[in-house]
């Protein structure tokens, strides 16, 4: 006897799941940093990173094991890095539209302008902290901002966005600091540049609790882009 079924109504077990669509992450997440983050709870084969069809950054990460997925699944949805934005995890095979918000939503909240000054850098410690990361960084020009971007555990991932007054001051930090040796550990400094992408295309946790509402009373979630800058 066999039964019916819609591919709209049914999907796979979670156990045979080994892929997870990852949206909503900041311009500052490439590849390396999910990597990072993904690799914490198993074996990641993979990581394909695009754009769907509304324009937002999308990824898909391949786990070895559909255990590790669903648990990957269950630690990272909502979960803020440290740049301000909560991650949307879901089963590939789940039906979605790639978006973390409504298109109509985004339209609203498409005014986070990028204002240029940010420096990415890598390679960090453990001893590497927001503290330590201003006494260093903050010699080369008014350090605005510093976000150090955390693992779900909230141990460093090894990465951190600064933020200075100008273009000017972060390209001179990037060429100062790039390829320097502290406390033993060789930093990776880089200017980055959004000349292409003038708007963000994700959604601050301050402003939207669409799919994760504890994350917005989380006192641990801190915005890299405050409301100020929004015009909404």
């Amino acid at each position: 006897m066999y039964a019916a079924a819609s591919f709209t109504t049914t999907s796979r077990p979670i156990l045979t799941s080994t892929e997870l669509h990852v949206t909503n992450f900041s311009e500052w997440i490439d590849e390396e940093v999910l990597h990072e983050l993904f690799g914490r709870i198993g074996r990641v084969m993979q990581i394909v990173m695009g754009r769907c069809v509304y324009g937002y950054r999308e990824a898909y990460v391949s786990f070895r094991s559909a255990m590790d997925t669903e648990e990957a699944h269950l630690q990272l949805n909502g979960w803020d890095m440290g740049d301000g934005y909560a991650l949307r995890v879901r089963h590939s095979y789940t039906v979605h539209g790639g978006a973390p918000v409504s298109p109509a939503e985004f339209q609203r909240l498409q005014t986070n302008r990028f204002l240029g000054g940010y420096v990415r850098v890598s390679g960090l410690g453990q001893s590497f902290g927001a503290v330590r990361l201003r006494e260093l960084f903050g010699t080369y020009g008014l350090l605005r901002d510093v976000s150090v971007l955390r693992d779900q555990d909230r141990e460093l991932l090894g990465w951190a966005i600064l933020r200075y007054q100008s273009d000017k001051q972060a390209l001179f930090v990037s060429r100062i600091m790039d390829n320097t040796v502290v406390d033993d550990t060789r930093l990776k400094v880089v200017k980055l540049s959004n000349q292409l992408l003038p708007f963000t295309d994700a959604v601050p946790i301050d402003l939207s609790t669409a799919f994760i509402p504890a994350v917005a009373s989380s006192s641990a979630a801190t915005s890299l882009f405050p409301r100020a800058w929004l015009g909404v």
